[in-house]
């Protein structure tokens, strides 16, 4: 419903603009035809000039959406002669949607001073209620006239009107027109009829009927195919009844089923939202108040952009989902006897337990080196990154001993992943442009930037030639990368590798990871990175109403291999095991076993520069870096920091400096 809202917006908006256009140009001077342009008086100005951009841009739209209807009706123009009133309408009623600018000021309203602004909004909001289950009843009845009266025929001037806001292509029976027209009366599977209807209007584009005439008719048809029946509708009587049974059906018939996440990163989000039409109460836990966009963290960690702008409170992506409870806590056990997940401060009951727990840093048996070699995982640990990062220059420009300097001005980066050649890249670019100019003493450029990696090739689950160009757009920006190298100690002093020793003050984690605890809380063995084996729905063996999704989960669902930790992976394991458990409260037939279906691999190494792979497709070099930015920002989530965070990098990329340069934490 959103999408329409902002399609019926700015179509309305450009067709107001150039209906103005054109009469002005056609009218000419006032006897003399075709002549001058003609300007109109002040208000049609305002009215047809300022409009179109308050209307795309979704600022008062109801009252201007109101002025609009009425002044082409007063004026008897263009609106008369198609489906155009029947969108000014949806304005009125429906408002501006959710990509707007009045839906960022309503956010304020509740809190404004001035009381009228809230009676308003109030007002607003009983209109919307009450008319829009109203206009979804009027837009079935309307085109379901219009097929009826294509399909029988008509002379009457409203129905040769009607009749020709379905032009559909020839060789169409009038049998099935009327069928159409029927059942979307009815309301009965709206979505999927209006979607045929869409494609019937479409196919007769052109010479059958105008452009602008079939973008209106589609709009409409559009609105249904987003929103469905309405509350007058078969659809809606038969959803009810599939509720009452679902909640005949449940456990002692008198309770809705429980279903607990553990976990709010993008499989447990996924699986949240999923549930959102199921007849179950959902609580999700988790230990942090945000959902993290893990893929640029490191952009947080290198001070390219603000935590702030990659994390989203998670009680505000579910403020409109109405069967989830947030819980704040940390899981330390589950007692699957009694179904019971145990918090510090009580348990937790669930009859479905979904586990997306995710995955911490994992230092092959040496854990000691964790305060020396910090990894990233988490908005604190980037929060510190940065500020061991910052606070090395302020070091080096302090210090008096070469030596001393020299090591705060070494960098090691332990892995040679995605993460590891991100953060390589990152405080390269950040050191030789981020800093230029603001020492003395020192020069930040001269910095060293270690890249080490145990294997013969970073990236090494991507392709060898895209590894090999990873490689090179490293050492371009002056990486020292060294492979088939093995890291033996760290300590506070810098790195140990074979008989060589790397004196250097920051050392940062990014060669491996480990699961959370979750095996040891169900009592089962877990493999050598902690995870939990699952089977080919994702359930835990012998607990199959508890399912390990993410980084939890050992799954070989991609063609026999192993699940990669990546978020779509986590995304599609988590809509997969809602699904399923909407199933079985809804007493329908399961879904087969999960199969992952691997989307592509993206990195980026630094400005100009990232690889991307899709199946076969290999892109590098300046094309990949800004498709991976468009991907980050799509699915980036929250409209204010998608916002944040295109202006933060438009701003880094015009002027090289980054805009997030505090040091906030107090620790080495």
């Amino acid at each position: 419903m959103p999408c329409f809202l902002l399609a019926a917006r700015l179509w309305i908006g450009q067709v107001v603009f150039a209906h103005q256009f054109m009469a002005m140009v056609q009218q000419g001077s006032p006897g003399q035809p075709g002549g001058p342009l003609h300007v109109p008086d002040s208000v049609a100005t305002a009215l047809h000039g300022v409009a179109p951009l308050l209307i795309a841009a979704g600022l008062l739209t109801r009252p201007v959406a109101a002025a609009l209807l009425i002044s082409s009706l007063a004026a008897r123009t263009w609106f008369l002669d198609g489906v155009e009133p029947s969108i000014l309408i949806w304005l009125m009623v429906a408002g501006a949607g959710t990509f707007s600018l009045d839906a960022l000021l309503d956010r304020g309203v509740p809190f404004a001073a001035l009381g009228p602004l809230r009676w308003l909004r109030s007002c607003y909001r009983f209109v919307s209620w009450c008319f829009v289950p109203l206009m979804l009843f009027a837009t079935r009845i309307g085109m379901a006239s219009a097929l009826y009266l294509f399909a029988t025929g008509g002379t009457a001037p409203v129905a040769d009107m009607m009749r020709n806001t379905f032009v559909l292509p020839p060789g169409v029976p009038a049998w099935l027109a009327l069928g159409l027209a029927c059942v979307l009366a009815l309301g009965l599977a709206t979505r999927l009829v209006a979607a045929v209807c869409v494609l019937l209007v479409a196919s007769a584009a052109g010479a059958l009927m105008s452009m602008d005439q079939m973008l209106a008719v589609l709009l409409l048809l559009l609105a249904l195919v987003a929103a469905g029946g309405g509350a007058l509708s078969v659809d809606r009587l038969l959803r009810r009844w599939s509720a009452q049974r679902a909640a005949a059906g449940t456990e002692g018939g008198a309770a809705r089923p429980r279903v607990v996440v553990v976990g709010g990163g993008f499989g447990g989000v996924a699986a949240v939202r999923r549930l959102r039409n199921t007849g179950c109460d959902v609580t999700l836990i988790d230990r942090r108040n945000y959902h993290l966009f893990q893929p640029l963290l490191y952009q947080a960690a290198t001070a390219a952009l603000s935590t702030s702008g990659i994390a989203t409170p998670i009680r505000s992506l579910f403020r409109g989902q109405r069967n989830v409870r947030v819980r704040l806590g940390e899981v330390i056990g589950i007692d699957t006897e009694t179904r019971e997940v145990e918090l510090p401060d009580g348990k937790e009951p669930y009859d479905y337990l979904v586990l997306a727990t995710g995955a911490r840093h994992g230092y092959f048996g040496k854990d000691h080196w964790a305060p020396y070699a910090p990894g990233l995982k988490n908005v604190e640990d980037a929060a510190s990154i940065r500020s061991r990062l910052l606070r090395a220059f302020e070091a080096a420009e302090s210090s008096r001993d070469a030596a001393t300097r020299d090591a705060w001005l070494t960098f090691v980066i332990v892995g040679g992943g995605p993460t590891g050649i991100e953060l390589a890249g990152a405080i390269a670019e950040l050191a030789r442009h981020g800093l230029a100019g603001e020492y003395h003493a020192i020069d930040p450029a001269a910095a060293r930037v270690i890249l080490l990696h145990a294997g013969p090739r970073v990236l090494p689950t991507f392709h060898p030639a895209l590894s090999a160009v990873a490689q090179r757009s490293l050492r371009k920006l002056g990486v020292d990368v060294r492979l088939d190298t093995r890291v033996l100690d760290v300590d506070d002093d810098g790195v140990m590798v074979g008989e060589q020793r790397i004196a250097a003050r920051t050392v940062l984690w990014a060669a491996g990871v480990t699961a959370s605890p979750a095996a040891s809380w169900l009592g089962l063995a877990a493999d050598n990175s902690g995870r939990v084996g699952v089977g080919a729905d994702l359930s835990v063996p012998g607990h199959e109403r508890i399912f390990a999704i993410g980084d939890t989960a050992a799954s070989l669902a991609w063609n026999g291999a192993a699940v990669p930790g990546l978020a779509p992976a986590a995304k599609q394991q988590g809509r997969y095991v809602a699904s399923l458990i909407d199933a079985r409260i809804h007493m329908r037939r399961a879904p087969s076993a999960f199969r992952y279906r691997h989307l592509g691999s993206l990195a980026t190494i630094g400005r100009q520069s990232a690889v991307i792979e899709f199946g076969r497709l290999r892109i590098w070099g300046a094309p990949a870096w800004w498709l991976w930015g468009a991907a980050h920002i799509v699915f980036l989530g929250g409209g204010r920091n998608r916002l944040a965070v295109a202006l933060d990098w438009l701003w880094a990329y015009l002027t090289y400096r980054r805009s997030a340069r505090l040091i906030v934490d107090n620790s080495r």
